[in-house]
């Protein structure tokens, strides 16, 4: 009910613009405007100056904001496969001793490898080596991906809707979200989707040899980050191709078979080679992904079809706990629980990349789809996706990456549109598209201030209260501002007033932006754990004492298994730093004799997560 709510504060915030003509500070969001589409119309400037600001802008965050510190199960597997590679393997071969580092998410036979796919520790490993932090190459992908959405935008519409778009990937995914401020990923999916989007557009028009190239490599770095959801994703695509190719007379066909289809195959049977040697290297079958190995160690299920196979015994009590307990908490073979799993997944899907005000455009659907045939695929593609991701029993936003490209496609799509709205001669669209666009330009600094500026408590409480007041000051003095305007015909008077009127409405739309945060606070993507150290103290504790460290870690009976900080490096015997599990009725002695050269320490995380203690006789 609040995010309806929220909705509709929101529509009624943009009634003041409608009152009387020119809407509120018309002069200055024109002015504003046409500059922007100046800048939009030098496409590659507007691209990279968008990937700059990323950049950047999340530099100047690193005091509020540090560079995350791994916390989930998923994130150390991940950095597992960017030291692999940055060390020049694809996989690294089993430790003798496997059975005191086994984790969740790591394969240790028949190699030592992280069962994902390998385009997320790629791009990290590409960090790791040219600037010494993984975090690194997140930042990079998320700046890819920007660039990339606003070049895919740039081949459906007019190039200032593009930049748009690709400022809103940006504002709501750019700064704040844990696509950029972990390491589980979604940016290169998200890029690689967006490519083949924006080459597919291009070689519709022109079909060009090099748009068939990047919608090859689009298809590539989806495949290798996201191949299951991926092939849902490419199905509509390929075939949209091959009909287009198909319908076109005998001399144009064969140029097309000849520029696109056949570059396109043959970069999808590159990429199929890279997996099946990828596979053979991790697996030692170029048709077992690494996944499956995982799989074979787990009993729940996997689609929602599935039925739980029976209980396996581990002899490490934490993967007992995790994938008898918590594992088959998550779902039931059942119809009311697969509905269950659609709502889950639609409100999750909902809150991470659209939230209530990029939902407003797409009132324009309708006439898009009336206007424009060839949005009928992205609708397709969006229904196919959708069913895909809601048979399979696990899901977390980045899954859905591939699929975020062709809903922001539609959401400019929608915008564009909507933007040409008029209602008895006023400008009622533009009046709806500036809000949204302020409104997606501001939740994420409301989100950030509330965060980081403590003082802001108090007032935040203090309109959480009076949430009518400031809204009467604002439309009196919208009024006043208006009547103003009526009375003075000076032209710098009235620039004047245009930019207190601006003003006035910002305030207005960051009012909103508090309300939805208070009320619903998870309808935008905001990281609020990053600060959280988890191992880093007993880490920047070992690293200042000289020598080489084993950690042995020692977990109470209500340990959450949620929380491992058994995670290793790619080369274990040369790490300076290595962490063992206690596994009760398990000898440690052979752990202990292999690393007699080391310092042995007891971290027992469930009593004190902040410090070690030396290892000896009493631990035990």
């Amino acid at each position: 009910m609040s995010s309806i709510n929220i909705t509709w504060i929101i529509l009624a915030a943009s009634f003041p613009l409608l009152w009387p003509r020119p809407g509120l500070g018309d002069a200055v969001f024109a002015g504003i405007e046409g500059r922007f589409a100046r800048f939009a119309q030098r496409k590659r400037l507007a691209a990279l100056a968008l990937g700059a600001l990323t950049i950047l802008a999340r530099l100047a965050l690193l005091h509020w904001f540090p560079v995350p510190q791994p916390k989930v199960h998923d994130e150390f597997s991940y950095l597992l496969a960017a030291d692999t590679f940055a060390h020049g393997r694809l996989a690294n071969p089993p430790h003798p001793l496997w059975i005191f580092f086994d984790t969740f998410h790591v394969i240790q036979h028949p190699s030592y490898a992280s069962m994902y796919p390998p385009a997320q520790g790629i791009v990290m490993a590409a960090g790791k080596l040219l600037f010494g932090q993984p975090w690194i190459g997140v930042l990079l992908s998320v700046a890819a991906m920007c660039m990339a959405f606003t070049w895919m935008l740039q081949g459906w519409m007019p190039a200032e809707w593009a930049l748009l778009g690709g400022l809103i990937v940006w504002s709501r995914f750019g700064l704040f979200s844990y696509w950029m401020n972990s390491y589980w990923g979604g940016a290169v999916a998200a890029t690689g989707a967006a490519l083949a989007l924006g080459a597919l557009a291009r070689i519709w028009d022109r079909a060009r040899f090099r748009d068939a190239l990047i919608f090859g490599l689009g298809m590539g770095i989806v495949a290798i980050s996201r191949p299951v959801e991926g092939a849902i994703f490419f199905l509509p695509l390929v075939a949209a191709l091959l009909w287009w190719a198909l319908r076109l007379n005998a001399s144009a066909r064969a140029a097309a078979m000849r520029r696109i289809v056949l570059p396109v195959a043959a970069l999808f049977l590159c990429t199929a080679a890279f997996i099946g040697f990828y596979n053979w290297r991790v697996t030692g079958s170029p048709l077992v992904f690494p996944h499956f190995v995982e799989q074979k160690e787990i009993t729940t299920a996997i689609f929602l079809w599935q039925h739980d196979k029976p209980p396996i015994h581990y002899d490490n009590p934490q993967f007992e706990d995790f994938y008898h307990n918590f594992m088959p908490s998550l779902y039931q073979a059942s119809w009311p629980a697969a509905v269950g799993q659609w709502w889950y997944k639609s409100t999750d899907f909902w809150e991470f990349f659209l939230g209530p005000a990029l939902s407003i455009p797409f009132l324009a659907l309708p006439w898009i789809l009336w206007k424009q045939p060839r949005t009928w695929l992205l609708l397709l593609q969006v229904a196919l996706s959708g069913f895909g991701l809601w048979i399979v029993v696990y899901y977390h936003a980045h899954y859905a990456a591939p699929l975020m490209a062709t809903v922001f496609l539609l959401l400019m799509l929608c915008l564009s549109e909507l933007w040409r709205l008029r209602l008895f001669g006023i400008a009622v669209g533009a009046a709806l598209v500036r809000l949204v666009v302020m409104f997606s330009l501001l939740i994420g600094p409301v989100y950030f201030a509330q965060a980081t500026v403590p003082r802001l408590g108090g007032l935040d409480d203090w309109l959480h209260r009076h949430f009518v007041l400031p809204f009467v000051v604002a439309v009196a003095g919208l009024s006043l501002l208006r009547a103003a305007r009526w009375i003075v015909s000076n032209r710098s008077a009235s620039i004047l007033i245009a930019t207190c009127e601006a003003l006035l409405l910002i305030g207005i739309v960051l009012y909103t932006c508090e309300i939805q945060r208070n009320l619903y606070s998870d309808a935008f993507p905001y990281v609020d754990d990053i600060a959280e150290p988890f191992r880093q103290p007993v880490e920047k504790q070992l690293t200042a004492l000289p020598g080489e460290h084993l950690v042995l870690v020692r977990y109470s009976k209500d340990h959450n298994s949620g929380e491992e900080y058994v995670y290793n490096d790619a080369e274990i015997d040369h790490a300076k730093t290595v962490w063992a599990r206690e596994i009760p009725g398990k000898d440690l002695g052979p752990l202990l004799q292999y690393f007699s050269n080391r310092d042995v320490w007891l971290y027992q995380p469930d009593e004190d997560d902040g410090s070690v203690t030396p290892y000896g006789v009493n631990s035990k």
